[in-house]
């Protein structure tokens, strides 16, 4: 039989799933998202592979995970705890649950009142902490329960316990479970006892939720038929009704939590140990506490080698969650996005790259595991490794030095449908405008931001607004995406090229990559715009190893452009540096990149332009100089008066930044007209 440990950490999502954006939930990423806004430090996870599975600032990647890796999507409609949980134990539910934005209606609240004999307040969707103290006061002049709801199917009741002591009102709840059913059977009552006085109300750790009963067989009742003991920490019991459920523990907090698994591990001889560390969603997620949230991770990061040091040969440990509660965005709600897999041990033969499975192919992994049996419900077990989904994995080189990336094949192919359906036929021409060249190509047809388009990401560099739009220039349609991902965001290449490979996938044939750079030739001035021909990719190059190069700009279209364009003054060719950044360049080191034979510096384009390569698009790519490459020569760009910003600025990062974008802005016109002259002459080639 074994043992199996199943750890669900509540709300802790790994990106948004493609219909997040119908659930308000775009741009949603718990993990990925507080990554960018909290410094983490995970380094037990990071050994296990959370990393691999999402680019995590301060999280990368392992190269030889401890645990197997993967990304898991649900098939069930709604984001709620009860749902998620369900799925997990191989129950899907194909109709969300009742939500009550407005408030609950009278056919609930008159029966209610009537069986508990008193009126109610609130009644409406509300933050707990919030409409307690609103109401609190009057509440214990009244005795009346406070009635509250969230974007999730919950119908809660708050009572200070020297009011209404805690047996009435769990009483009460057991009324509202009994009324709420048909078609207000909301997924859970939940008591919310609280202490205290006006202002220093505070909730009582005697919350106990009453769920619905799931209306079809779990892997956990199966697991009781087979006489595989389950022994569910915290709220597990109370999620599932007890049922399969042979021994349950309460447990007050995350850390609490931690404690007594380990106690377990200890002392359990056998079957299913399944908790769920509830303060992530509770405790933070809710209450958009990003440095809790962080704080609670990094307990659960100490707290891991512990647990894993109980484990036996033939245990395993899990780690998932049930959904996404992103504590970075205004929502206080939960997000509808994928959640982590995190299996340890590694199966043996698993593949380096992330498996892209079901929610139920947790359940279906413990029952085949600890009974031996083929798992009868839905999902299928992670052991056999064959994801619904496949393996997530992108080269971010080409030959023998493949490494994995978070998106894959699948995402593309989403992306481009999404932009068939939502577009129409591809356009001629997709144009990437750099820092600073938002406006460049004049008056869109229509605008959206990238996290609209299934998968596509957002990055936080001033100057990049992540916006994707439609525009017709010179009789042709173009799209212009306004703004990238960098590398030193945490975004791994395959992020970086998703929407490149996404515009491929859709029949765009040709692509413009802009950017600002900084200048290393001696003789290259600020304002200049420099066709690049080639790209020196010192981002991927192994430290010691020789840049790798790739091809930009064809040479009978540099030909083209600096012949007969009409341009003036000409157009110059150089080669361009693509280094990590974020920050600038020494001395030395332009020294460097001089003798290689760079023209022109940036931290972007090549991914891109890898990418574009490897999908056979056309490339032409403009390189806007900005500044020189060495932040001790940086007085201030030649092209941007110093009025333009006021006071003189100093020579830090920001201002650095601020210089860039209005350099850029500056030089706009120049880059127009390049970028004109190479359409014209794509089309005069199409015509010949």
């Amino acid at each position: 039989m074994g043992r199996f440990v199943f750890m669900m950490l509540d709300g802790v999502g790994v990106g948004a799933l493609p219909d997040a954006a119908e659930c308000g939930d775009a741009g949603s990423n718990t993990l990925g998202n507080l990554a960018r806004v909290v410094d983490l430090r995970l380094p037990f996870l990071k050994k296990m592979g959370l990393g691999n599975i999402l680019p995590l600032r301060g999280v990368p990647a392992a190269s030889s995970p401890l645990a197997m890796v993967g990304r898991l999507a649900p098939h069930s409609a709604g984001k709620d705890t009860t749902v998620g949980h369900w799925e997990h134990m191989g129950l899907i539910t194909p109709r969300p649950f009742p939500t009550y934005p407005n408030g609950f209606p009278e056919e609930v609240l008159e029966p209610f009142r009537q069986q508990i004999g008193r009126g109610v307040l609130g009644n409406r969707p509300a933050s707990g902490t919030q409409i307690i103290d609103e109401l609190g006061e009057t509440h214990l002049s009244t005795g009346f329960p406070i009635v509250y709801t969230s974007a999730d199917s919950v119908f809660q009741i708050a009572a200070h316990v020297e009011v209404v002591p805690l047996t009435q009102l769990y009483e009460w709840c057991e009324t509202a479970r009994r009324i709420l059913t048909g078609p207000h059977a909301v997924a859970r009552v939940i008591a919310r006892p609280f202490t205290g006085g006006p202002g220093t109300f505070t909730r009582t750790k005697d919350r106990r939720d009453f769920s619905l009963a799931p209306p079809g067989p779990l892997y956990l009742d199966l697991l009781a038929e087979a006489g595989v003991p389950v022994l569910a920490l915290g709220k597990i019991n109370e999620i599932y009704l007890g049922r399969g459920v042979s021994d349950s523990r309460k447990v007050a907090s995350n850390d609490d939590n931690l404690r007594v698994l380990l106690d377990a591990v200890r002392n359990v001889e056998q079957g299913l140990i399944f908790t769920n560390l509830v303060d992530f969603d509770m405790a933070w997620g809710h209450r958009n506490d990003v440095v809790g949230f962080a704080h609670g991770l990094a307990a659960l990061d100490r707290a891991l080698p512990a647990i894993l040091g109980h484990l036996r040969p033939d245990d395993f440990l899990l780690l998932s969650a049930d959904h996404g509660v992103d504590p970075t965005t205004v929502s206080t709600d939960h997000s509808r996005e994928y959640v982590p897999l995190l299996l340890y041990p590694r199966a043996v033969g698993s593949r380096r790259a992330c498996y892209e499975g079901d929610f139920a192919d947790t359940g279906a992994t413990i029952y085949a595991h600890l009974t031996g049996q083929t798992p009868p419900l839905a999902g299928r077990s992670v052991l056999e490794q064959r994801p619904a989904g496949g393996w997530r994995q992108y080269p971010l080189l080409r030959g023998d030095r493949a490494t994995p990336s978070r998106v894959g094949v699948r995402e593309t192919r989403e992306a481009a449908s999404w932009l068939a359906g939502r577009f129409g036929p591809p356009p001629e021409v997709a144009v990437v405008l750099g820092s600073g060249l938002r406006s460049l190509l004049g008056e869109d047809l229509v605008e959206i931001p990238y996290h609209a388009v299934p998968h596509w990401l957002s990055g936080a560099v001033p100057g990049h607004p992540s916006t994707l739009a439609m525009i017709e220039r010179k009789g042709l349609r173009i799209v212009a995406l306004r703004g990238r991902l960098h590398g030193y965001e945490g975004y791994d290449v395959g992020e970086q090229q998703l929407q490149v490979r996404s515009l491929a996938c859709w029949g765009v044939k040709k692509l413009i990559l802009t950017n600002a750079c900084g200048a290393v030739g001696p003789d290259v001035d600020a304002g200049e715009v420099v066709l690049i021909t080639e790209i020196m990719d010192l981002q991927t190059a192994a430290i010691g190893s020789p840049p790798l190069k790739v091809r930009a700009t064809d040479a009978d279209l540099a030909q083209a452009l600096r012949e007969r364009s009409g341009v003036r003054p000409p157009v110059r060719v150089g080669v361009y540096a693509a280094v990590p950044g974020p920050q600038y360049e020494t001395d030395a080191e332009v020294e460097v990149l001089r003798a290689l034979g760079a023209t022109v510096v940036g931290m972007s384009t090549a991914a891109e332009a890898r990418a574009a390569e490897d999908e056979g698009m056309e490339l032409a790519v403009l390189a806007v100089v900005t500044n020189q490459g060495a932040t001790s020569t940086i007085p201030c760009p030649p092209i941007v008066p110093a009025s333009a910003y006021g006071d003189t600025p100093g020579h830090g990062r920001g201002d650095m930044h601020e210089l860039v974008l209005a350099a850029a802005d500056l030089a706009a016109p120049r880059v127009l007209e390049v970028v004109d002259a190479i359409l014209d002459a794509w089309r005069r080639r199409g015509s010949a």
